[in-house]
């Protein structure tokens, strides 16, 4: 599975989007009214008191807002989080994506509820709400976050990870992203993760390291655990976690592919063999 051109591709892009300014898009029928406070990691708790450590947990760098203003004292609020990176921003979304949202295509996924429209693309992640005294309906929602998609231009994909995860038993809408601290140990990072419902429900994980990287982590996770609590079934440990039950878990190309709460041996084991079958040398990550 080839990703350098993403990759190449997504650091440009950061590299232009952290050096211009941020705007909001003219649309007609609208007003749009732009707040000149930008918050940063520093403030976001004045907006978001009780998500804001969520969101610092993934890199976020500001917050621009607007109001568009139209007739009938209709007004709609748009919300620019911007994280570091693409798949940072993929991380906040899918911590607050629920499975039985209503997903609509925007940006590279998006979803709807009552007077909301939240989407991701690039290293935004946009929250569209109805806010005046009256309600805006859906499609004019969607009509102002196709504009405001359109004027990001951002060059937006699913992580190259979550495209890693095989398909058969996974659960709908599961797949997420830890960015430090997986499983509570501050060495395990960029922790793609999904449910699946194969054999009784479980969590499929794969984390990448770099030049090396991976195996350190490993060997850091060994002996935390401590060897009496690890056995091996040819490449793959099983580990009695005293945090975290029963682990498999093993190495493949800078990733470190792994399996928590099987309800059996053989659902870890093939599980994981699909996966690394499908991690080709040289695979890389798009942080």
């Amino acid at each position: 599975m080839k990703k350098t051109a993403f990759i190449l591709t997504a650091l440009l892009s950061g590299a232009v989007l952290f050096a211009q300014e941020v705007t909001f898009p003219e649309i007609r029928g609208w007003e749009v009214q732009t707040d000149k406070k930008i918050f940063t990691a520093d403030d976001l708790w004045e907006v978001i008191d009780g998500a804001a450590e969520l969101y610092l947990a993934y890199d976020f760098q500001d917050l621009h807002q607007a109001i568009y203003v139209g007739d009938n004292e209709r007004e709609v609020k748009v919300e620019l989080y911007r994280h570091t990176t693409p798949v940072n921003t993929y991380g906040i979304y899918t911590a607050e994506r629920m499975p039985d949202y209503a997903f609509i295509e925007m940006g590279v996924q998006g979803y709807t509820g009552e007077d909301i429209l939240n989407f991701f693309t690039g290293c935004y992640y946009v929250k569209i709400s109805s806010y005046g005294r009256n309600d805006v309906d859906e499609e004019t929602l969607k009509v102002i976050a196709g504009e405001v998609s359109r004027h990001l231009n951002q060059t937006g994909s699913w992580p190259g990870e979550v495209l890693l995860f095989p398909a058969e038993g996974k659960m709908a809408m599961s797949d997420g992203y830890v960015a430090s601290n997986f499983m509570g140990y501050s060495f395990f990072r960029s922790a793609f993760t999904a449910r699946y419902s194969a054999g009784g429900e479980f969590t499929l994980f794969i984390m990448y390291g770099r030049e090396g990287r991976a195996e350190t982590m490993l060997n850091r996770y060994r002996e935390q655990v401590k060897e009496d609590n690890i056995a091996r079934k040819d490449s793959i440990y099983i580990v009695q976690d005293p945090f975290n039950g029963k682990v498999y878990i093993t190495n493949c190309n800078d990733y470190l592919v792994g399996v928590l709460n099987a309800a059996d041996e053989n659902t870890a084991l093939e599980s994981i063999g699909k996966t690394t079958r499908r991690i080709e040398p040289g695979t890389r990550n798009q942080e």
